[in-house]
């Protein structure tokens, strides 16, 4: 699943080519990806070609102003016209911006497991990758995988790809924002922490693993299973130790350890394994520097031990028996 470091990357990729272009017309050939209103979207969808037809609709003549991401959602902001139509004029002159403030939509974006956003100039034909692996075919997008595709009026095309089809395009309108329960459920991004908040977390649960602990999206935003390990590594901490068992020195190790991580994955564009793609198609260069995750059964980059692994709540942490107390 892309995390942080990925979805950060894609919205800056996003900002550089779509910011400013209008939508001309979207095709959604697999209609349960899209979804409208602020519930929560189930992976159990069963969408029809109606839903989907709305969903287009609403969409045409709508321009993007900017990109944001949540977590590991990402915030596009849609506009249908950027000037206002002529509304009365208060006592100091100016007009109300009542109906562009109506006009305005959001689009939320989870890419889930596999999702994808890639970027084509106007005749670009893009040959990708289905997996990141070495032998992995090609194929020129859209290819069996691309479920939703924006067509901009200058040509240019987004394509949304999802392998597993867990992810989805969710558009709200701006009033409604407040009431989508993911981004209301989030904790503080990674760069919004301190150690007393992170503390007083861990004090409610004692018996849990630091590793499940970091990646509870209600904890902190945005660090899934790639970069739990890495953090915890770099921190010198096992992944199945209690949150009860490590004493403050290796907590603050930890809360340390989280931008160094975090910062360096997103200079780096992320980290290409599984399906992560850059929004021009290439891949992200910090799966060269991971230090334990993936890595189960080579030998530590730094003290030549091998790299074990643990079951955790379902996920895999893998970890330096040496390096890692």
């Amino acid at each position: 699943m892309p995390e942080l470091p990925e979805v950060e990357t894609i919205r800056r990729g996003l900002e550089r080519t779509i910011v400013g272009k209008k939508i001309a017309d979207v095709t959604v050939r697999l209609p349960k990806i899209v979804s409208m209103g602020p519930k929560v979207v189930s992976n159990i969808r069963n969408n029809d070609k109606a839903k989907a037809q709305e969903f287009r609709e609403m969409l045409r003549g709508c321009r993007i102003i900017s990109i944001k991401r949540r977590a590991k959602m990402l915030i596009m902001e849609l506009v249908r016209n950027l000037t206002p139509s002529p509304s009365p004029i208060s006592e100091r002159g100016v007009r109300h911006a009542a109906d562009r403030v109506r006009s305005r939509m959001l689009l939320l974006v989870h890419l889930k497991m596999t999702g994808q956003l890639v970027f084509a100039k106007k005749g670009e034909k893009k040959n990708m990758k289905i997996l990141n692996l070495p032998n992995a075919r090609r194929e020129v997008l859209p290819h069996k995988y691309t479920h939703v595709i924006f067509i901009f009026f200058d040509g240019s095309r987004l394509y949304y790809n999802d392998m597993r089809q867990f992810g989805y395009l969710r558009l709200v309108q701006d009033e409604d924002l407040k009431n989508v329960r993911e981004l209301a459920e989030y904790g503080p991004e990674p760069r919004e922490l301190t150690m007393e908040y992170l503390g007083a977390k861990a004090k409610r649960r004692p018996k849990f693993s630091i590793k499940l602990f970091l990646m509870d999206p209600r904890v902190v935003a945005g660090i899934g299973n790639i970069y739990s390990d890495e953090i915890l590594y770099w921190a010198g901490v096992r992944p199945a130790r209690t949150l009860r068992s490590l004493h403050r020195p290796e907590f603050l190790a930890i809360f340390q350890a989280i931008p160094k991580v975090l910062n360096a994955a997103v200079k780096a564009q992320g980290s290409s394994v599984g399906d992560f793609f850059k929004v021009d198609g290439t891949e992200g260069r910090y799966g060269r520097a991971h230090m334990v995750y993936g890595r189960y059964g080579q030998r530590c980059k730094k003290c030549g031990t091998l790299i074990k692994s643990v079951k955790l709540g379902g996920r895999t942490g893998s970890f330096c028996p040496k390096c890692q107390q």
